[in-house]
Order: C-alpha cells, then structure tokens, then sequence
C-alpha cells in the first residue's frame, strides 16, 4: 500500500523540480534581455531604454524572490538528495548569480543615461572597441552559461571558462586607456571614473556567467571544479 503513495511523493518532486527549473531559466531570459538592452542603450545613447533597464530590474527580483522561496520548500519538505539535492543547490547558486548580473547591467544602464546627457564627452573618451568587445564577450558568456545549464553541457560550460580569459583582458585593455586619457585630460576624470565602473559591470558579468559554467560540473558530474588552488584534483 506504501509504494503508489512513495511513487506520487517522487512525482510530485519531480514536477516541483522541473517548476524551478523553468522558474530559473525564466529568469535567465530576462537577465539576458535586460543586459542586451543596457549595452544598445550604452552604444545608442539611449536614455530612454537604459531607463527601462532600471526599472526592470525590479521584475528580476521579484523573480529572485519567489525562487528562493521555492527552493526553500524544497529543501525544508522533501529533503532531497544526490543528484535531486545538487539540482536544487545548482539552482539556488544560479539564481543568486542571475540576480548580481541583472545588478550590474542596472549599473551600465545608469552609466548610458549619464553618457546620453553628454555624448561629446564619452565620444572624447575614445573607449568604443573597448566597450564592444567587453559588452560582445559577457552576453555570449551569460548565454553560452545558461545554455550550458539547459543542455547540461560540459562543453559548453567549459567554453564559458575559456572566453572569460579574453573578456578579462579587454577589461584590463579598457582601464589603461582610460588612466591614460584621465592623465592627459583630468577634467574627464569623473566621467571616466564612472565609466570604469561600467567596464567593471561588464566584467563581473563574464566572472557570474563563469560560475554558472561550474555548477554545471557539479550537477553532472558531483564534482566542485571552482578555486582549484585550493580544492587539488578537481
């Protein structure tokens, strides 16, 4: 008499898993578009659209929210384990990454009205190809992560790893060039100093996007493949 009701239990775990798992990938679309969005509206001009990047973001943590309640009755009621534990804890990893991207495209939002207000100045900035490339290399990042995640690819998620060494040099690229111009013309100081924070942006973008990559190792395969310094044979 206790298997159909153990089998409904496992089906209903199930279903609540495969709930999360849309609720995440969900929100990986919209972190996506919110991030594509902030960059045409740094490359345009745009005020009006980095305005509704910001205003977005409010969306994505509602998501968050109801993520992380969702994974709290997870965790709480049917006290998962194996490879059912380290899906809820890949999720829950993942989430909370999804919403520190959507975080920093807010902050090329907001550096894309303050360039809109005075596009001489940034165009004087002379950072166009520097921007591009970082911008390019942290959507195909957060894409090929979440992709990865999808598919449960390992390659793809180790191809994550591999571009974030190129979008780490553009970042370092990028900086020099800007102490270079903010030395031979200190009045473009603060806005190059807001700039460098967007560069930042982009470049913790490609850091989150990354650790996605990595939980993907853990959800295959069980193994922590972050800090390998520190975690030998991993």
């Amino acid at each position: 008499m206790s298997m159909p009701h153990a089998g409904h239990i496992v089906k209903t775990f199930d279903e609540q898993l495969g709930t999360l798992r849309d609720r995440v990938l969900h929100m990986g679309g919209q972190v996506e578009h919110q991030l594509r969005s902030a960059v045409d509206a740094l490359e345009q001009g745009d005020a009006e659209k980095a305005r509704q990047v910001i205003a977005g973001d409010r969306e994505i943590d509602r998501i968050e929210l109801a993520a992380d309640e969702a994974i709290a009755q997870l965790l709480a009621l049917r006290s998962p384990v194996g490879v059912d534990l380290r899906s809820v804890l890949t999720y829950s990893k993942t989430v909370n990454d999804l919403e520190r991207v959507g975080d920093e495209a807010k902050k090329v939002a907001r550096m894309a009205v303050l360039l809109a207000a005075d596009p001489a100045q940034g165009e004087g900035l002379g950072l166009g190809a520097e921007v591009g490339t970082l911008a390019q290399r942290a959507q195909e990042m957060l894409h090929r992560g979440l992709d990865s995640l999808v598919r449960l690819d390992l390659d793809q998620a180790r191809a994550v790893k591999e571009l974030d060494r190129g979008l780490d040099e553009a970042f370092d690229a990028g900086i020099a060039r800007l102490k270079a111009h903010m030395a031979a013309h200190p009045a473009s100081v603060p806005l190059a100093l807001e700039l460098a924070f967007a560069l930042k942006a982009l470049e913790r973008i490609g850091d989150h996007a990354k650790n996605i990559g990595e939980y993907v190792f853990y959800l295959v395969e069980g193994r922590d493949v972050r800090h390998p310094k520190v975690n030998p044979g991993r």
